[in-house]
């Protein structure tokens, strides 16, 4: 019998769902929601929506830090962690080096130090990729059984919740798969994160403000104003 159940697909795994499985579907399915509803849903309710969502997954990230110890937060070698955030780093480089060359460079949106701001974004490029590795993907890839088909899935979400950037949409679901793709090898989530946020600083200082309005998402890209 688990002979047989190894040799299942991924669509064959959804479909003879155990109890198990349901259960993390059930809190991936609420998880995400809460963010859709946080993004296109305006203020003030969107602030409540925000903290309850953060409340959301800050209590299963202790979970799984109780069950499992902090796994979704160890570094992995130094050469591995420097040359992910080197690759990040150079790319980032790269696209900056471009946009001057074009002249579509630019400063940061808003009146914060540039410094605490860029600190701030990769900060919150972590927490980003902990909620779709640590969270999404290894939910996805337990149910499913397949990492390739696990990252798929969460880069999509990821790619969706970016609607309707035209900017970001297509580079957080490209992204995404990569990053999920090398959280799968490795098991770590800051270098990818510091990546992630190094990447979208250069995006943010790159892509014209009419193009990606501020890094918006959601509702507050609908209503950007130039």
């Amino acid at each position: 019998m688990s002979a047989a159940l190894e040799n299942l697909g991924p669509t064959d795994k959804l479909i003879s769902l155990t109890r198990s499985d349901s259960t993390l579907l059930l809190e991936t399915g609420v998880g995400y929601a809460l963010i859709m509803a946080t993004i296109w849903t305006a203020r003030p309710l969107k602030q409540r929506l925000f903290w309850t969502a953060a409340a959301w997954f800050f209590c299963w990230a202790v979970a799984a830090a109780w069950r499992k110890g902090l796994s979704g937060y160890k570094l992995p070698s130094l050469r591995v962690g420097g040359l992910l955030v080197a690759c990040a780093f150079m790319l980032a480089v790269g696209l900056m080096a471009v946009a001057a060359a074009v002249g579509t460079l630019h400063g940061l949106f808003g009146t914060r130090n540039p410094l605490l701001h860029a600190g701030g974004n990769i900060f919150w490029a972590v927490i980003q990729q902990y909620i779709q590795q640590a969270f999404f993907f290894a939910r996805f890839e337990q149910v499913t059984g397949n990492g390739l088909w696990a990252g798929f899935l969460a880069a999509f979400l990821f790619g969706i919740a970016h609607l309707p950037n035209p900017v970001l949409a297509p580079v957080t679901f490209l992204g995404g798969w990569l990053l999920s793709e090398l959280f799968r090898r490795y098991r770590s989530v800051i270098p990818l994160g510091i990546g992630h946020g190094l990447v979208g600083l250069s995006i943010a200082l790159s892509v014209p403000d009419h193009i990606q309005h501020h890094m918006r998402v959601g509702l507050s890209y609908l209503r950007y104003i130039h």
